[in-house]
């Protein structure tokens, strides 16, 4: 009996030990200063300016040690760059911030109306344009009724001023769905009556194709009218190309 009871008072004295220890250890890490920021960008898509980001959270932390990093202020300066899509920080055991985040990836390049211009991702997100970073992607331009503020935003077919975005949006997917024509095409543009036109390379006139029904179909004639007759003399006379018409190619001559 003796025994029983020495060896439950071993095992508490032990566990007490224990979570003394933890929290000595504890309180001795919390009370470290904070070692060094890394920054683990998903991909080097450019936006992001990692020097200026590594300062902005530098600020936020200042002196402080590990346990008194204003956590939810670093997050909430994350959010608010906007070409940020989702980020995540944490402190490991040795005493660095490691901040991971994601960039957007913009589809193509928007020019509006007043200058103005923004890029579009597959998902649809309107991002801001960047002084320090040009993406290769392919740009649109035209009647565009374009923010002038610099956030990021997701498209919806509920705002007027987002309707021939999201008319670009479709017009891309379908692009990019015809190999030949992907490798074609030099600009995406809106006229005033919100009818779309492409310029296509080898091609000096217009290429109409109008609104995003039957896209795809519009494109595979174009497709066969490009390898069928762009080194034709007669292509060269042309002044437009008009896929407007169900199961046509209505061409007008300069």
């Amino acid at each position: 009996m003796v025994k029983k009871i020495l060896s439950i008072l071993l095992w508490v004295a032990t566990a007490a030990g224990l979570v003394v220890l933890f929290v000595f250890a504890r309180e001795n890490y919390l009370t470290t200063p904070l070692k060094s920021i890394q920054l683990i960008p998903a991909a080097d898509t450019g936006f992001v300016r990692k020097t200026a980001l590594h300062d902005e959270i530098g600020r936020i932390c200042g002196k402080s040690n590990i346990g008194t990093v204003n956590m939810i202020a670093i997050q909430k300066a994350l959010e608010s760059n906007a070409w940020i899509e989702n980020s995540a920080s944490y402190i490991d055991l040795d005493g660095t911030l490691n901040v991971s985040f994601q960039e957007y990836e913009p589809w193509f390049r928007v020019f509006g109306k007043n200058g103005h211009s923004v890029y579009v991702t597959r998902e649809g997100f309107v991002i801001p344009s960047s002084r320090t970073y040009t993406p290769y992607v392919l740009v649109t331009s035209g009647n565009f009724e374009l923010r002038s503020d610099s956030v990021t935003y997701q498209l919806t077919d509920t705002l007027e001023s987002d309707r021939n975005l999201l008319n670009a949006l479709h017009w891309c997917e379908a692009i990019e769905g015809n190999d030949f024509v992907s490798h074609c095409i030099g600009q995406l543009y809106c006229n005033k009556r919100n009818q779309f036109e492409l310029t296509v390379k080898g091609f000096d006139g217009r290429v109409i194709v109008g609104d995003t029904c039957d896209a795809s179909d519009k494109l595979k004639r174009l497709e066969i009218f490009m390898k069928q007759r762009v080194e034709s003399p007669e292509t060269k006379t042309l002044k437009s190309i008009n896929l407007n018409y169900k199961n046509q190619i209505v061409c007008t001559k300069r």
